[in-house]
């Protein structure tokens, strides 16, 4: 039972979320990125951030109304917003004092999908308010083991240059994606997971292989299971398809023993996207996982970075 309720949870959040969203015929309340933080805060055997829930709470609504406010007051191109997102959202997470990478998900994303409503930053606030009391509650309950956080020390300059390489890495990605029509290899999940695949204490960068298999399976499932059970036929409302597929995605992590929770937002992902990317929907991710993988490993090395420490 101490697996099964946070599971629980974790799949009655995003049907949820799904439900309300077609239910007020309102893609804009999908927020995939919940899913992440659900596997991370609910599912995951251990806390997956080092970062207390007032922060994560306060992150997550301030980068849902900077990528907002970035589509609806800063008149550029979408790729070069997403470029600011990126490095805006960098910067936050390196003096926030914490580990919790998805800020930088809620700050791309209403820019990838130009997004100028409310709804979105509502939809953020209020479903990362509900996973957080699912997790306050099940502390109290002794289902999850209350998590500790140690502030990280202040950023140095190496901390910063790392941002500069990764916002100009990503920056020679999102460019030729978004004039090729593949953006969602630069899907704002996987521009989380280049953060913490960036990051050489990352336990996922010693198991490459396997991390990339792992998102690239969690985003085909996401895309198959829409494609067959609600566009080619119309068998299952999407709500019910988003359930499955968390708990697929959880399943999958279980199974691989490996809890990536950018890989329950790109699953998710799946739902929002317009039915015509849905079947590219799985390559993009494969592409964009596996590119963001090899420059991790190769760019982001820890004999570097210590040495100039």
């Amino acid at each position: 039972m101490k697996k099964i309720i946070p599971i629980l949870c974790a799949a009655i959040l995003v049907g949820g979320m799904t439900f309300a969203a077609e239910f007020l015929n309102n893609r804009e309340i999908i927020f995939p990125e919940i899913a992440a933080i659900a596997v991370g805060a609910l599912v995951s055997p251990k806390f997956s951030w080092n970062a207390n829930k007032l922060r994560i709470f306060a992150y997550i609504s301030f980068c849902a109304c900077l990528g907002v406010a970035i589509v609806k007051w800063l008149p550029l191109p979408v790729w070069a917003q997403m470029i600011i997102a990126f490095i805006l959202a960098q910067i936050l997470l390196v003096n926030s004092k914490t580990s919790f990478a998805p800020m930088i998900s809620a700050a791309v994303l209403p820019v990838m999908l130009q997004t100028e409503t409310p709804v979105y930053i509502a939809s953020a606030v209020i479903l990362t308010a509900l996973i957080l009391l699912c997790r306050i509650a099940l502390e109290k309950g002794k289902l999850l083991e209350k998590n500790e956080f140690a502030p990280l020390p202040k950023p140095n300059r190496v901390v910063y240059k790392n941002v500069l390489f990764r916002t100009l890495f990503a920056a020679a990605m999102i460019v030729p994606s978004l004039f090729l029509d593949f953006k969602f290899a630069v899907a704002p999940p996987l521009l989380v997971a280049f953060a913490e695949f960036s990051n050489p204490k990352s336990k996922a960068r010693n198991v490459p292989v396997k991390a990339v298999a792992l998102i690239s399976v969690c985003g085909f499932f996401g895309a198959a299971l829409r494609y067959v059970f609600c566009i080619n036929r119309s068998i299952l409302p999407l709500y019910a398809v988003a359930v499955i597929t968390i708990l697929c995605v959880i399943a999958l992590m279980n199974a691989f023993r490996l809890f990536i929770p950018p890989a329950g937002a790109i699953s998710i992902l799946a739902m929002l996207i317009p039915e015509s990317a849905v079947t590219i929907f799985p390559l993009q991710i494969l592409v964009g996982t596996t590119i963001i993988m090899l420059i991790s490993k190769l760019f982001f090395k820890e004999k570097r970075i210590s040495d100039k420490q």
